[in-house]
């Protein structure tokens, strides 16, 4: 006989499906084999096929589960008789003639009966038969959970609250709320329990078949057992639904002698259960938010950290220390590439104000007619081009901490405009007539001498003693040449990690290359080293291959062992000298003799010593 299933209940009650070449697909989609418009079905929910000499269910990742004789299954054999429930339909697969269910007698004797209540088929009129006081008592209940799980804000406090309240109605021994992982799935699940007699996060044994199915079928599952081997034999379990999606299952259990769950029961959890769901779900996701804010604030501003443990450096970590309290103005003086903007960020994150908006303005890179705009912002209709009211750095910092880059080059007219801010620490849109109040803390930085600008007549003195109520100077790499190494690790092993990429540290040979060069560019000449290393190195550790050619180029060190490069300097220099003697040190027609460009010769004069090497 084909094998085919039988309609008992749903859209397509009575009807008949046989199985072509053994299998069925069943889903929403019109491209299943049994195709049910409902839409607790997904579109493409489960298949039956063969398996084993015989036949088997696989459930297809389906929203709501599949049921097979009443508990859920993702791949589970089936045989004549067996019921399969999808969605709010329900069949029943047969094989062969006969009756569609095994003999009593071939049937294991029942453990325990299950009762399943929708939730939703509740009447509306009560059932006044019930009694007076045990409606009046329900009520006051609901009124009482109402009011104590709305004031609560924490999640845990709000189940453990909400389950000695239901204890106070319900005759339960213990319970657990059973929350769900995230809708993607993937996660465990997270219970809370508690006992009437020992309170909470007593141990509860849950039934996890039981609790899916009250989930899945958004339905209240009752359960009596005659005897159980944890003593708990009547279970009540209840959904969790919310707004979105359903949360878990409140879990209710208690031992043989007591007295069995009734469907008021399952009335009223189910009741007070929406309203505790709609309120968890708000904490849940108020606090998936805070998680999110404080990742997002987190990739801003990024923890700085001053790393060095030279004096020079430490003078630095220690002047940070202590005027990071402090609101008075800073003056960050140091070449380029020292870390001045590291050190501002430091200052910023080991202040009061490390919660509120760090902005940092470059002054030499926004051009001079649109700088005044992007300091103080613009009333709409302004200039030609404003077109909407937009606010301007000194507004968006509110009173967090602002960071003038290259101050030495901000235009004369925009120093009087600035000064008059910092005097008064109130300032006006462009083209607005309204008074706005300054509350952020100003830091800036300049590599610029600014005495000589100032002689120069190239920046304000009143501006200049303004900013400059605190000063320090960032030293340069060349003058603290012992954190080269630390500095070289930490760089390495961060780009490492963001290329994944294995490191294990840096050759001796490699170091000792490190520590000769003068690193002109600081400490932004030694990152961008280390990150070309890592990129083109083809081992877990350094080697001074992997180094920039400018490093390389350099007369290498005594004792370093290094032949190859030793002798590759050698015929370099020898190379330069030769083209330069040639030339008579006509710098333009040598660069042209060894077919490189004039400014890589004299950075290779430069770096081999031939200037010395000449002048001998």
């Amino acid at each position: 006989m084909q094998p085919r299933l039988v309609a008992l209940s749903g859209a397509l009650s009575g009807t008949i499906r046989h199985l072509v070449d053994d299998s069925i697909s069943i889903g929403r989609d019109e491209s299943n084999g049994l195709c049910l418009p409902e839409r607790a079905v997904s579109r493409h929910h489960c298949r039956i096929e063969p398996w084993n000499g015989g036949h088997q269910v696989v459930d297809l990742d389906s929203f709501n589960g599949t049921f097979v004789n009443g508990i859920p299954a993702k791949r589970r054999s089936v045989q004549h008789g067996d019921t399969l429930r999808v969605g709010a339909s329900e069949f029943v697969f047969l094989v062969h003639e006969g009756e569609p269910r095994p003999a009593e007698d071939d049937k294991p004797a029942a453990e325990h009966s299950v009762t399943t209540i929708k939730l939703g088929e509740r009447p509306a009129v009560p059932n006044f038969s019930m009694e007076v006081g045990r409606m009046a008592r329900d009520l006051i209940a609901l009124f009482k959970v109402s009011n104590v799980i709305n004031s609560i804000r924490d999640a845990r406090m709000l189940q453990l609250e909400f389950l000695r309240l239901v204890f106070e109605v319900i005759p339960a021994e213990c319970g657990a709320v059973v929350l769900s992982g995230q809708p993607e799935g993937g996660d465990e699940p997270a219970v809370c329990t508690w006992s009437r007699k020992h309170g909470a996060d007593q141990p509860i044994d849950v039934d996890p078949e039981l609790m899916h199915r009250a989930q899945w079928e958004r339905a209240a599952i009752i359960t009596s057992t005659a005897t159980t081997e944890t003593g708990m034999a009547n279970v009540l379990c209840v959904p969790l639904v919310a707004v979105e999606r359903t949360l878990g299952v409140i879990y209710l259990a208690a031992a043989a002698d007591a007295a069995p769950f009734r469907e008021d029961h399952a009335y009223f959890l189910d009741s007070v259960a929406r309203i505790a769901a709609v309120t968890l779900e708000n904490i849940l996701a108020l606090d998936a938010l805070r998680s999110e804010n404080q990742r997002l604030t987190h990739e801003l501003n990024p923890t700085i950290q001053v790393i060095g443990e030279s004096r020079a450096m430490q003078r630095v970590t220690k002047f940070i220390q202590r005027v990071a309290g402090s609101d008075s103005n800073v003056l960050i003086c140091g070449e380029s590439g020292t870390g001045k903007e590291v050190v501002a960020r430091s200052l910023h994150q080991n202040s009061p104000r490390q919660n509120r908006p760090f902005v940092a303005i470059n002054c030499a890179a926004i051009p001079e007619t649109l700088l005044e705009s992007e300091l103080f912002g613009h009333e709409k209709g302004a200039f030609t081009g404003a077109v909407v009211q937009r606010k301007g750095k000194l507004e968006a910092a509110e009173d967090g901490t602002i960071f003038l880059d290259e101050i030495g080059e901000l235009p004369m007219s925009m120093q009087a405009k600035l000064l008059r801010v910092l005097q008064e620490r109130e300032f006006e849109r462009v083209g607005g007539t309204r008074t706005l109040p300054l509350k952020a803390r100003i830091l800036a930085a300049t590599n610029r001498e600014l005495e000589q600008s100032i002689k120069a007549g190239e920046f304000r003195q009143d501006l200049y003693y303004r900013l400059n109520v605190v000063s320090i100077t960032v030293p340069p790499l060349r003058d603290h040449r012992e954190d080269i190494s630390l500095l070289a690790l930490h760089f390495a092993t961060k780009f490492s990690q963001r290329s994944k990429r294995p490191f294990k540290g840096i050759s001796r040979e490699a170091r000792k290359l490190l520590m000769a060069y003068d690193w002109p560019g600081n400490v932004r000449e030694l990152e961008n080293a280390m990150e070309h290393a890592i990129v083109l190195g083809q081992t877990a550790e350094i080697l001074p291959e992997d180094l920039p050619e400018n490093i390389l180029e350099l007369p290498v060190p005594e004792e370093t062992g290094s032949r190859y490069h030793e002798a590759l300097n050698k015929t370099k220099r020898d190379l330069v000298l030769s083209s330069l003697h040639e030339a008579k040190y006509n710098y333009p027609q040598a660069a042209k003799l060894l077919g490189i460009h004039q400014k890589y010769l004299h950075r290779l004069v430069k770096n081999l010593g031939i200037d010395r090497a000449a002048s001998g």
